[in-house]
């Protein structure tokens, strides 16, 4: 029997194939489908050669949620609010994000005003009716929704995170009256009181729902058509999984599904090798990816930010800018060079992919500057032309009259330079010491560029992983299920009701385990956490402490105490003596699924044996320069196997860069482990 995972990217969609029996792993890396995702997914599924019937797992994660809210490729969707309030979604907040740029437009709501409605209704935020929901008001939008050709409906109360009961009487209207439209209620999604974020959250979700229903409808159909019969299983952003069946009504937990695997297997990972403290840097075709991985786990927001517009959600902690194998370098009206964050995507693709490309891009000049081996793409599967790629790449450097060589380094310099940036931001800017951390590097580019970013940044230990091109998709088999409830409930900590907060938190394991059941995890594999969002009295940001299952009254001290420690750590300074106050109840709860033991290779001695090593060849290393680096192919590496760089170590999904100061060793896992001579 098999477990099978997929992850759509930018420009490749990976598989891994897992045999439960052997625990041996089977990789695939296909060009992604733009139009249809799905497409592209099957094509690699089938490159296994396995029955579907056979495969008791699989795990799919998708771009096609981000894809559609940055491209505004959503459907046609209105809005249903208190009335009064239907301009929330354009007031936002008063905050800038680019505070001295004198021509800073925010993007425009996904929802025009004339399709954002109010009806007559009101629930104070103690979840107190004090206008009932008039009924005559709602059927005048019903008409207006037909009248324009509505697709998808977001409804969002002021105060239905207190009280739902007037959202669920518009779903239920909206459903015997407009069956045809899909419809989102905010209380099935968030119940915290953030009017905007929590607008802007439903929103979102209402405006992608038809497409992901409709994806993951053909998607399953094929599946099915070629003999799956369990529940298909999708990555969320939180970094566990979900039946589709539950995907199709949050779809926006799916938002960054891919990027999120990765950090799950970078934290598996540490745990294996023994490392507490990981930065994992994930640089595919389009992007490039970072999170920490602190005490073992992942660090998570409550708010994740697409366009400028939030997502009340939790999400694995991820930086992410526009810095991959298909970035395209271009010249400014100053005459500056720049490396995306446009991507050539896969589609076209890069200069070298022979597929009508004619920009240069990262991929061009690593392939040009000798780091790539045009022989043996993808482990010879896909042929690409040197010579493409240094047409492309001679149009920069016969503007600013240096060598085609010069140019292309250029680019790689100004790439790594972009993605230390990436990593500061998410170490030093936040009171982190990286010399502190380990860097895993994956993704089809990552380990390419990671000793170079790691010896900037004085990275002391980077560790490549075996299958690094499609690390995401093995990430997605080490993650459990999952789902996130969490409820406002504001009160000063030392007056809240110990037998209300126990009450708030039966209510939302209660809403746990009747999604669980749904995905058919047994009680026994169900695990609860309960945390609180505190802070000091009159402040507005919250920090979560984990509390007990059973809240008790001496557990408030502890409470405080943990909240004080935690706001020392995130800022630098607490006030012992300051009241708390209460802000949310959360509940996190994981369904355990069963996970892939990593294999231990072969040992050999320290010298890597002559099959190994395939060759040489002479790099430009800049101002003229080259030089010789050895190539080895990863597949032949063992255990205890040392190399010194510099040097490049081949596989299907990737190539490792080790650099002239470094030193490679193959640990039991077959991990390849670079460090400082």
């Amino acid at each position: 029997m098999y477990r099978l995972s997929t992850d759509v990217g930018g420009t490749f969609t990976d598989g891994v194939l897992l045999d439960e029996t052997t625990g041996r792993i089977k990789i695939s890396k296909v060009l992604t489908t733009p139009a249809n995702q799905a497409i592209g997914t099957i094509e690699g599924i089938n490159k296994f050669n396995v029955s579907l019937g056979e495969v008791t797992f699989l795990v799919h994660g998708t771009t096609a949620i981000i894809n559609a809210l940055i491209e505004s490729k959503g459907a046609k969707t209105a809005l249903i609010t208190t009335e009064g309030f239907r301009d929330i979604l354009e007031i936002g907040r008063s905050n800038r994000l680019e505070m001295y740029d004198a021509l800073y437009k925010k993007p425009d709501p996904l929802i025009p005003r004339f399709l954002r409605f109010g009806v007559r209704e009101r629930i104070n935020a103690a979840g107190e009716i004090l206008v009932p929901l008039d009924m005559l008001s709602l059927e005048k939008v019903i008409s207006e929704l037909k009248r324009y050709g509505v697709e998808a409906v977001a409804v969002c109360l002021l105060n239905a995170y207190a009280n739902p009961k007037h959202e669920e009487e518009i779903g239920q209207f909206l459903q015997n009256q407009y069956p045809e439209i899909v419809f989102t209620l905010s209380h099935q999604i968030t119940r915290r009181y953030y009017e905007y974020e929590r607008v802007s959250t439903t929103v979102q979700n209402a405006y992608v729902m038809p497409a992901v229903r409709k994806y993951l409808q053909s998607l399953e159909d094929q599946l099915n058509k070629n003999g799956y019969k369990n529940a298909l299983q999708i990555m969320q952003s939180n970094g566990g999984v979900m039946t589709s069946v539950i995907a199709r009504t949050i779809p926006i937990a799916m938002v960054e599904s891919g990027p999120a695997a990765g950090a799950i297997g970078a934290a598996a990972l540490a745990a294996l090798t023994g490392h507490k403290n990981v930065i994992s840097y994930d640089m595919g075709g389009t992007t490039a990816k970072t999170a920490l991985i602190t005490r073992g786990m992942p660090e998570t927001a409550d708010t994740y930010v697409v366009e400028e517009r939030p997502i009340l959600l939790p999400v694995v902690d991820l930086r992410e800018i526009g810095a991959g194998g298909g970035s395209i370098a271009w010249i400014d009206e100053a005459g500056a060079l720049h490396v995306g964050p446009q991507s050539a995507g896969a589609d076209p693709g890069p200069a070298c992919y022979r597929n009508g490309g004619t920009e240069p891009t990262v991929t061009d000049a690593n392939l040009h500057l000798g780091l790539l081996n045009p022989q043996n793409f993808l482990g010879g599967e896909m042929e690409i032309d040197a010579n493409l790629a240094k047409q492309a790449i001679a149009k920069l450097a016969a503007y600013y009259n240096i060598s085609v060589d010069e140019a292309a380094f250029g680019i790689i310099k100004i790439v790594n330079t972009n993605m230390s940036a990436l990593l500061q931001s998410m170490t030093v800017k936040r009171g982190y010491d990286p010399r502190e951390f380990v860097l895993v590097a994956y993704g089809g580019a990552g380990p390419l560029h990671a000793s170079a970013i790691a010896q900037e940044l004085g990275i002391p230990k980077v560790i490549v992983p075996m299958n690094s091109g499609v690390f995401s998709a093995w990430g997605m088999l080490m993650a459990d299920l999952r789902h996130d409830f969490a409820m406002t409930h504001i009160k000063p900590l030392a007056q809240a009701q110990i037998s209300q907060i126990n009450s708030i938190f039966e209510n939302l394991e209660e809403r746990l385990r009747e999604i669980f059941k749904q995905e058919n995890v047994a009680d026994s594999d169900i695990e609860i956490t309960h945390l609180m969002d505190l802070r000091y009295l009159g402040q507005e940001h919250t920090l979560s402490v984990t509390i007990p299952n059973n809240f008790s009254e001496s557990d408030k001290i502890i409470a405080s105490k943990a909240f004080d420690d935690l706001h020392l750590a995130a800022y630098g300074h607490n006030a012992p003596e300051e009241p708390k106050e209460v802000v949310s109840m959360k509940a996190i709860g994981i369904g355990k699924v069963n996970k892939p033991n990593m294999q231990i290779i072969d040992a050999g001695s320290k010298e890597p044996e002559i099959k190994a090593q395939t060759g040489e060849r002479m790099v430009y290393r800049g101002n003229g320069s080259f030089e010789r680096y050895r190539i080895f192919r990863r597949e032949n590496l063992l255990a205890g196997n040392v190399i010194y760089g510099p040097a490049v170590i081949e596989e299907i999904t990737a190539t490792t860069v080790v650099e002239s100061s470094q030193v490679c060793t193959v640990d039991q896992y077959g991990n390849l482990i670079i460090t400082q001579k």
